[in-house]
């Protein structure tokens, strides 16, 4: 009888603690990243400076990943999933203000969403929403 009761206070701090989690996504997700951003912009630029000019560095404190793709600096904010249902966020540093996706990729044939661009891959489920934060700054969620 015990166990039976241990199992289900086990389920629902479960059910809870994954209501909790998911209402921490989306909008929240954005509004998160986009705060870090604006109190990170100083070292986060000077990070995407050293990577550009061939520097190996670490990310800032609370970022979890720095990468350079061509002209372009992806600064990994977070990342969850799995296998076919992986999300990661952050912002890119573009030297030429340019609209470009998570890592660099193309965003041909985005369409304004919101405040921002949406690329869809046309067969399957791919994704990715980016949004202008400042010159050469960009907000972007990839979904695979």
């Amino acid at each position: 009888m015990v166990w039976r009761r241990n199992l289900l206070g086990a389920a629902c701090i479960f059910i809870i603690g994954s209501l909790i989690v998911w209402s921490l996504s989306g909008a929240d997700r954005q509004a998160r990243v986009e705060r870090r951003f604006h109190e990170d912009r100083e070292e986060l630029t000077q990070t995407a400076e050293q990577v550009l000019a061939g520097q190996t560095v670490e990310p800032p404190a609370g970022w979890l990943g720095v990468s350079r793709f061509d002209d372009v600096v992806c600064f990994d904010y977070g990342g969850w999933g799995l296998g076919p249902s992986t999300r990661y966020c952050g912002v890119n540093y573009v030297t030429d203000d340019r609209l470009v996706g998570f890592q660099g990729t193309s965003m041909e044939g985005a369409v304004p969403k919101g405040d921002g661009w949406l690329w869809e891959q046309a067969e399957g489920d791919n994704c990715c929403y980016v949004e202008r934060l400042a010159p050469c700054w960009y907000y972007f969620e990839a979904e695979f």
